[in-house]
């Protein structure tokens, strides 16, 4: 399964949206998890690493006991910069609610990892990307210069009626360095919510060419393909992408009909 429809869930709980046992992943899981102010959540980390995100509200988050951080506060993706955790493989953590809140949890396969640490914005890096119809602003929360294993990861905001992921690009095969593999999740945002935007994944050979309308809280998984996403005029769309291989490189093929 490819696309995940955004669906109420229970406080206190991490669903898990996306990973090995329902899609074509086989790197990388995506959870969600939403805490009502004044719980906790406390779980810990088998051979995997994970990053939390904050999508709104405002934590404190354990680790082993000691505290690694507490985030300002996120009223919306699109108002507030992005505050992040890494957690290392084996590593136990709690997580406090100062205000009702929503994360992303999403873990990968790892050994080693690096040193649990939050990831305040000032740590981020944000640039525009492509002009014109397909100017964006991404912001990359876990780079190639992070100490992860597995994982890169970051935000990507499109104005209304604007396209990312364009010229469409793949990075399905390990032809260094030209291009490595890399599965890859999108999670979506809209604002205001009740808005559309259209996600378009097409291969090579054309065996597979579908296109996806796609709401706030949809999720979808890229396993391999060419993969550009429009936002519909009158709405903003943003979307948490995680990727996740054998090599942390981001080395990515054009379509060269699009370029």
């Amino acid at each position: 399964m490819l696309f995940f429809r955004h669906r109420e869930f229970p406080e206190n709980h991490l669903e898990i949206i996306a990973g090995p046992e329902n899609s074509p992943l086989r790197f990388e899981q995506l959870g969600r998890l939403r805490l009502a102010e004044g719980r906790c959540f406390a779980g810990k980390l088998k051979e995997e690493e994970a990053v939390v995100v904050l999508l709104r509200g405002k934590v404190r988050l354990f680790s082993d006991h000691t505290l690694l951080g507490e985030t300002g506060v996120r009223e919306s993706v699109f108002r507030d910069p992005a505050w992040s955790f890494y957690l290392a493989p084996e590593e136990a953590y709690r997580i406090e609610a100062l205000r009702e809140s929503v994360l992303l949890f999403v873990t990968a396969q790892a050994q080693k990892g690096g040193p649990s640490v939050m990831i305040p914005p000032e740590k981020t890096t944000e640039r525009v990307v492509g002009k014109g119809t397909f100017e964006r602003v991404v912001r990359t929360i876990v780079g190639e210069d992070f100490p992860a294993e597995k994982l890169l990861l970051g935000e990507t905001f499109n104005q209304e009626g604007r396209w990312s992921s364009y010229p469409p690009h793949r990075h399905e095969r390990h032809h260094p360095p030209e291009e490595y593999f890399l599965e890859e999740v999108y999670h979506y945002q809209l604002e205001p919510e009740g808005g559309f935007g259209v996600q378009v994944f097409y291969t090579e050979d054309r065996t597979f060419e579908e296109a996806y309308l796609v709401r706030h809280g949809d999720t979808f998984v890229i396993p391999r393909g060419y993969h550009p996403v429009v936002a519909a005029p009158g709405y903003r769309l943003y979307y948490f992408w995680a990727l996740a291989g054998e090599v942390r490189l981001l080395r990515f093929c054009e379509d060269p009909h699009y370029r």
